[in-house]
């Protein structure tokens, strides 16, 4: 029996590889959101401790030094967090960018399987409808031969 062999073939591989590389591309993009979002809480939470430990030092005796050094870092952290939600707010555009390119390629990509599945529905259609004469023309073949040899008779 032939074996089907889709046209586009090639094109369907090279859709699907597509897919593939814009999967990837999301998949890195959501990785670096998650990289600045941990970023961000890694910096609130060392804000935090250190206020809560700015707080201690507060009883009794006051180190100004201490109270200057968390002031400087806190404006330095406040800083490094502006630049890395500004950041964000970028990888979020290419985040939504990448999503919509990925959609793009599994319509592209579902498409061509569907006119793969349409193909391939319309081959196994015909080769029944082949086989079907095949066997109808052996069959009225050996019923005529029969009819000779037992007409010869």
């Amino acid at each position: 029996m032939a074996k089907f062999q889709f046209r586009f073939q090639t094109l369907l591989a090279h859709h699907r590889r597509e897919e593939d590389q814009r999967q990837r591309e999301l998949a890195q993009h959501l990785r670096t959101r998650m990289i600045f979002h941990d970023q961000i809480r890694d910096m609130q939470d060392t804000i935090r401790d250190s206020k809560q430990a700015m707080a201690d030092g507060l009883v009794g005796k006051v180190d100004l030094t201490r109270v200057g050094q968390f002031a400087r870092y806190s404006g330095h952290a406040s800083q490094r967090a502006r630049q890395i939600v500004h950041r964000l707010a970028g990888v979020e555009k290419q985040i939504d960018q990448a999503r919509q390119t990925l959609l793009d390629a599994t319509k592209q990509r579902k498409s061509l399987e569907l006119l793969r599945e349409n193909h391939e529905t319309q081959w196994r259609y015909e080769q029944n409808r082949r086989e079907t004469n095949e066997m109808d023309e052996l069959a009225t073949t050996r019923y005529a031969y029969r009819l000779m040899i037992g007409g010869a008779s």
